[in-house]
């Protein structure tokens, strides 16, 4: 990496925020060579690494989040000169490696890119102590987006810390729920012949399938109204997901709802399968809990005191399933 410019490395979210920024940074920074750094807020770069040999493992075993790359860390930075920006073949780690600055930038700063921020920078630069900073300018403003870049703010601020938190809390329930989910509903998925190996049980696919239960002829929308709106009892917040497309989808790839044909292209209708209407005889029916999202939301909002409550509710959801495994 030849400069003779200290590098600055401007991470944001992905390609489409380039223009929202690349006609300032060069006056504010004029004295570095400026990099951006695509880095998405899914499991995009990074996905969950699970302990490999269950056999040596307690269950229910609640460990906190391990990550692994997902996929080759390159193509994801770019370099900014005369306004212009050209994709490079520099891998993340040595961007970041290299670099001086490094500042995580946003027109708004939602809790998920927070906690992919940090991510990143754990995964490229472990424990190395390199300051960081974030600019959030809370809208697409160009005035305030200038303003929030002219005036950086260190991560270990409050706010910035604050979504953090909210968001590490969701990691670890669903790092713990999703690895004793792959181990302790196998038998149960098995026994009623359900072989995709690729299925798990995540948080939102036990509850939309529990909540479907006693329902036929069922549409999409339906489920999308019943995963975008999750209300609950009523007794703790409303819960909400954007994937309903994607917890859909996995129900119907494992093979328990199918299509009825009762629907239109839009919004198709479906009805379980034999094999999902069977799985319901191997799962414990006293591991449904309507209230399980919202409860979620309030150890986010009350995380980390409240981690030893989520882990006290994990054991105790799983256990149930164990001693129903027989």
């Amino acid at each position: 990496m030849n400069t003779q410019k200290p590098i600055l490395v401007i991470v944001v979210e992905g390609e489409k925020f380039f223009n929202f920024f690349k006609n300032e940074v060069e006056k504010i920074w004029p004295s570095h060579s400026i990099y951006f750094l695509e880095n998405y807020s899914g499991q995009v770069l990074y996905k969950f690494n699970y302990p490999a040999n269950t056999d040596l493992l307690d269950f229910p075993y609640i460990t906190e989040p391990s990550w692994k790359n997902y996929k080759e860390d390159i193509g994801y930075v770019w370099h900014l000169e005369n306004m212009e920006v050209v994709k490079t073949d520099y891998s993340n780690t040595a961007i970041l490696k290299s670099a001086e600055k490094i500042i995580f930038m946003s027109p708004y700063l939602c809790q998920v890119d927070a906690i992919a921020f940090e991510i990143l920078i754990n995964q490229t630069l472990g424990k190395a102590d390199k300051p960081c900073l974030y600019c959030s300018a809370e809208s697409f403003d160009r005035e305030k987006i200038k303003l929030s870049m002219k005036n950086p703010v260190a991560v270990t601020d409050d706010f910035f810390q604050d979504s953090v938190r909210f968001y590490t809390a969701k990691r670890f329930f669903e790092y713990n729920f999703n690895f004793n989910s792959c181990v302790l509903f196998k038998p149960a998925l098995q026994k009623a012949g359900i072989l995709n190996s690729d299925f798990v049980f995540t948080k939102y696919v036990f509850q939309i399938f529990y909540a479907l239960k006693n329902k036929s002829d069922f549409s999409f929308d339906d489920m999308f109204d019943m995963i975008y709106y999750w209300k609950g009892t009523g007794l703790y917040p409303e819960a909400s997901s954007f994937y309903s497309d994607t917890i859909v989808q996995n129900l119907i790839d494992a093979g328990l709802i199918e299509d009825n044909g009762n629907g239109t292209e839009d919004n198709k209708h479906y009805d379980f399968t034999e094999k999902g209407k069977a799985l319901f005889k191997f799962i414990n029916p006293e591991c449904w809990d309507i209230d399980m999202l919202g409860k979620l939301i309030v150890w986010q909002q009350n995380w980390p005191e409240c981690k030893r409550e989520m882990e006290d509710y994990l054991v105790q959801f799983f256990r149930k399933q164990m001693e129903f495994n027989g």
